[in-house]
């Protein structure tokens, strides 16, 4: 009988060992999510974009034309969750960017992490980790699968778009220290850098890459896709400055303050350098166990968040980053080689116009005070229930304060509906859910509060949800945000290439929860332990 168990142990860990000499699959996985890219983007600078970047992804690879998040609210948290796990916030937890915690009476942010310490820089942006994540993402079952000999890498220059993807196996998530200037991690991963981080960040490329400033790539007159540079739509980077090209940012290194250089096109060229570096030195994809290196670009969201989405800022920015994919895509071919990688790149959201440029051509739009509803719906409760009754309003849900609704011998179920009737009065608000209509009833995938349902945790989310009108932003006058269940932040481009791809594209119905079970398929490995979604079956290769 022990020779027997012994036999099985040997043949369980032989196979396990060498199963993927004997099954095909690409070496290296690359996902790219460019933060904040609304799928017209690709069309609307398509004239302009080179042959070997975008371009060369779209016409050789599988463009998947219509695919859309299927949950509220789409944030970069919940965005890179998903994309990694296949499963909605519901299911893996990251309900937004930050959320307001019941039992602690305060809000926390998605990767924070207080049990663990930073790894370089200033020690300030470290103590992060994906520990609030609930379930585990490709990264994790590569690792797993493998018995731990893949190598899972993430890089961003933020901190939860290197984290969130790489999961809790990973061997290593890096992200940009505004302080510093340089990259860091945590002791969730490691507890000391490797040579080459240090080799890297004493480059010091956050101030060479600042003391050039910003200016167009090409004359500004040429830049017919955007806005003119001078209107009213675009946040000042201070007070004294119009947002209008060129850019210096003497002031900054005068005060040797790095966290300009997310607001530039070099803040994408950074994490491109670091991802090239992350390649070569950890020599991923240089052997049958697949690896994966997880890139996230995110100067694309903070340039968007200021500028708006018709900006010359953002033509500019993914022209450059268009030439950053392409030196991207030619170290994998050298490196990795062109048939010996899977790569797809996809973004964590879209975003919206800035409302105040809607209304100058007549369209339906406007901004809403996150403050003035708090207000208005603790007066309506005090007045209704003779206590205001609510905790926390943010992530547009409503969280109530159960314990005082239990003394008061109240309904709960009841003070929501009346909550929730009450807050689709207010300007600019348009539907409202208390959470039984989310926790308890079952809705068609293209039904607006499916994605309600989907995006609703059980534990972590309010007891109201409720939502904008098209158009309508929780925002300051100028610049532009996201999370609305609409097209404009829910749509997005999804591109696949490399090993096991088709050449094509479709226009069918797809959401970015199927990213994970189609590299999954590819990969020969299990679904991430918490995926709702099925492959893209019309991209793989059969």
């Amino acid at each position: 009988m022990n020779r027997i168990k012994f036999l099985f142990a040997f043949i369980v860990i032989f196979l396990g060992n060498n199963f993927y000499s004997q099954q095909k699959s690409p070496k290296l996985v690359v996902g790219i999510v460019v933060d904040q890219m609304r799928a017209d983007y690709i069309y609307r600078f398509w004239n302009r974009f080179g042959e070997g970047g975008f371009k060369k992804l779209v016409n050789n690879g599988f463009f998947c034309k219509n695919t859309h998040y299927n949950y509220v609210p789409t944030y970069t948290g919940p965005g890179h969750c998903s994309i990694y796990t296949g499963a909605t916030p519901s299911v893996h937890g990251i309900i937004a960017n930050d959320w307001y915690v019941k039992d602690k009476n305060k809000m926390m942010y998605c990767v924070e992490d207080n049990s663990v310490k930073a790894v370089g820089g200033s020690g300030k942006d470290g103590k992060m980790s994906p520990r609030n994540q609930l379930t585990t993402t490709l990264g994790d079952e590569l690792k797993l699968f493998t018995n731990g000999k893949s190598k899972v890498f993430g890089v961003s220059l933020k901190d939860r778009s290197s984290i969130l993807p790489v999961g809790h196996a990973g061997n290593a998530a890096y992200w940009y220290d505004d302080e510093s200037g340089s990259f860091v991690s945590s002791t969730w991963y490691i507890n000391e850098f490797p040579e080459w981080i240090k080799k890297f960040n004493a480059k010091n490329l956050a101030r060479l890459y600042l003391e050039k400033g910003w200016n167009t790539l090409y004359p500004i007159e040429t830049y017919s896709a955007s806005l003119p540079d001078d209107n009213n739509y675009e946040i000042l980077y201070s007070k004294k400055d119009k947002p209008v090209f060129p850019y210096s940012f003497k002031e900054s290194l005068d005060k040797n303050n790095f966290q300009a250089l997310k607001g530039t096109p070099c803040g994408n060229t950074i994490t491109k350098d670091i991802a090239i570096e992350c390649l070569k030195s950890e020599n991923l994809g240089k052997d049958e166990i697949p690896d994966m290196l997880c890139i996230s670009f995110s100067s694309t969201d903070i340039i968007g968040h200021g500028f708006g989405i018709r900006a010359v800022e953002i033509e500019d920015t993914y022209l450059r980053l268009d030439k950053d994919l392409e030196e991207l895509l030619n170290v994998l071919d050298a490196e990795v080689g062109k048939e010996n990688y899977t790569l797809f790149l996809t973004a964590d959201h879209g975003a919206a116009d800035v409302p105040n440029y809607l209304r100058d051509m007549k369209i339906p739009a406007g901004l809403v005070k996150a403050k003035k509803i708090e207000k208005d719906m603790k007066q309506f409760c005090t007045k209704q229930f003779g206590d205001s009754l609510i905790n926390n309003i943010s992530n547009q849900q409503l969280f109530l304060n159960e314990e005082k609704i239990n003394s008061l011998k109240l309904n709960l179920d009841e003070v929501e509906k009346i909550i929730a009737n009450k807050i689709i009065q207010l300007e600019g608000v348009a539907e409202a859910y208390p959470s039984s209509v989310l926790k308890y009833e079952s809705y068609k995938p293209d039904n607006l509060k499916s994605l309600f349902a989907n995006g609703y945790n059980f534990k972590r989310s309010g007891n109201v949800s409720f939502s904008y009108q098209p158009g309508w932003l929780e925002h300051e006058e100028r610049g532009t945000t996201h999370g609305a269940a609409y097209g404009y932040d829910t749509h997005v481009p999804l591109i696949f290439y490399g090993f096991g791809i088709k050449k094509g594209e479709s226009v069918k119905p797809n959401y970015i929860t199927e990213i994970a079970p189609t590299i999954s398929i590819i990969l020969n490995n299990p679904f991430p332990n918490g995926c709702t979604s099925k492959p893209i079956e019309e991209v793989i290769i059969k």
